[in-house]
C-alpha cells in the first residue's frame, strides 16, 4: 500500500464518512491541533522514558501508562472531529466519554495532593519534563480554541480538551515537584 494517495494535492482533504474540505477549514484545524498535541505527548513520553531522577523512576510506569492512554483518547477525539457523517460517528469503535473527563480529574487530584498551593503565576519551564508538558498544555489550549471557533460535535469534547489542559498544567508542576526543581514564577 502506498502512503501517498494524491487526493490532497489540490488542497482538500476527506472527512471520515464522506465529504471533502479545504485543508485550511476550521474543522481541519481542530483535528490537526489534536494530532499535533498527540505528537507532543509522544515526545513527552520519550523524554520520560530516559529521565533518571529517582522520584521520576518510581512514578514512570504509572505516568507513562496514563500518557499512553491519553494518546489513544486523543486519537479517538481526532476521529470524532474528522467524521463528517452522523451515521459514521455511531460506527466509531471508541468515542470520548464522561468517564474520560473523570479519569483526568482523578489524576489531577492525585498529583495536586503532593503540590503546594500556587501563590503566583507560573512561567512555563523548570525541568525538561515540565517544560515539555507546558508545550503540551499550550498546544492543547490551541486545539480547544479551534474547537470552539468552529462548533465541536459535542460539548463533551470541549469539556474533555479543557480538562486535559488542566491536567498538563498540574503534570508540569508535578514533574518539577518530583525532580526538586523550583517553579519559575512571574516577576510582576
Amino acid at each position: 500500500m502506498k502512503i501517498y494517495t494524491k487526493t490532497g494535492d489540490t488542497g482538500k482533504t476527506s472527512l471520515f464518512g464522506g465529504g471533502r474540505l479545504l485543508k485550511s477549514d476550521g474543522r481541519v484545524a481542530q483535528y490537526g491541533a489534536v494530532d499535533e498535541l498527540n505528537s507532543f505527548v509522544g515526545l513527552l513520553r520519550s523524554t520520560l522514558a530516559v529521565a533518571a531522577h529517582p522520584n521520576i523512576l518510581s512514578e514512570r510506569e504509572n505516568l507513562d501508562k496514563f500518557l499512553y492512554s491519553l494518546q489513544n483518547r486523543l486519537f479517538d477525539l481526532g476521529a470524532e472531529l474528522a467524521t463528517g457523517d452522523e451515521k459514521f460517528l455511531a460506527k466509531l469503535s471508541r468515542r470520548i466519554q464522561e468517564s474520560d473527563v473523570q479519569d483526568l480529574e482523578k489524576e489531577i487530584d492525585r498529583m495536586q495532593a503532593s503540590l503546594q498551593p500556587i501563590k503566583n503565576f507560573i512561567l512555563p519551564g523548570g525541568s525538561l519534563l515540565a517544560a515539555q508538558t507546558h508545550v503540551c498544555r499550550t498546544v492543547c489550549r490551541r486545539a480547544e480554541r479551534a474547537m470552539v471557533a468552529v462548533e465541536a460535535p459535542s460539548l463533551l469534547l470541549v469539556q474533555y480538551i479543557n480538562r486535559l489542559s488542566d491536567y498538563f498544567f498540574v503534570l508540569a508542576r508535578y514533574f518539577n515537584h518530583l525532580e526538586g526543581v523550583a517553579e519559575p514564577e512571574w516577576e510582576k
